[in-house]
């Protein structure tokens, strides 16, 4: 299960730089493809917006309840690049300790940011953009992911939906 959790979580790498007025997608061999999305993308920052809001009722609250149903608890996190954008990376192994929360990052970074695929982290909150947990089959929050749904094709989303996972 935590093999195509992470397969899915690198389905959707999401990195925030200025690019033409639409999304594109690089291919790089051996990993996963990166949706790069143009800072002003009103779209996706309502997406982080609403994952920031509810980050702490919702994500929080489930992490903490220690309930048999939830699992898979990541984060995604804006680290600064050296081209002076921000590489978007999931975080997984989430674990909440003094006050904290740590995890491994679950992406190689397409820029050198200072962490790398497997490399431990604290979660630096203020550049939190999504969070997502599975209770059971159901994905909870993964804002920015369902953005990214609305624009795949019909390819793409039956390989998502193959998982078995669902997207509310």
């Amino acid at each position: 299960m935590k093999k195509i959790f992470i397969t899915v979580l690198f389905l959707f790498l999401l990195i925030a730089v200025s690019c033409e007025n639409k999304r594109e997608k690089v291919q790089r061999d051996g990993e996963p493809d990166v949706v790069l999305v143009e800072t002003e993308d009103n779209e996706m920052n309502t997406a982080i917006e609403s994952a920031k809001k509810t980050f702490k009722s919702d994500f929080h609250q489930a992490l903490l309840s220690k309930n048999p149903n939830f699992s898979n608890f990541t984060i995604k996190q804006k680290f600064d690049t050296p081209s002076g954008g921000g590489e978007h990376i999931w975080i997984g192994d989430i674990i909440f300790d003094n006050g904290k929360y740590h995890g491994i990052i679950q992406n190689e970074p397409m820029e050198p940011i200072g962490v790398k695929l497997g490399d431990e982290v604290v979660v630096n909150f203020e550049n939190l953009s999504d969070w997502m947990y599975y209770d059971n089959n159901k994905v909870k929050g993964a804002y920015t992911v369902k953005v990214l749904r609305k624009t795949m094709s019909d390819e793409e989303k039956k390989q998502m939906d193959s998982q078995g996972l669902i997207y509310e």
